[in-house]
């Protein structure tokens, strides 16, 4: 997997599905843990590589600002 990997945020009623690609998804409930999760979700399937380092970018797909807020 590419060690800048970039993610796609969706909106649900349960928080943020997290899609890096179409086999590899997570979900997380607030949009600014998102990349801490992709980080988790990553070293789950690849325990040998240590992810934290890498740059994560999260891109919410969402049709106004309005639907990304920082709650935290």
């Amino acid at each position: 997997m590419n060690r800048s990997p970039t993610a796609t945020a969706t909106r649900w009623p349960g928080g943020w599905e997290l899609e890096l690609d179409d086999d590899h998804h997570t979900q997380v409930a607030h949009l600014y843990r998102a990349r801490q999760q992709v980080i988790d979700y990553l070293d789950t399937v690849d325990a040998a590589t240590d992810h934290s380092s890498w740059e994560i970018d999260i891109v919410p797909e969402v049709d106004s600002l309005g639907q990304v807020h920082h709650v935290g």
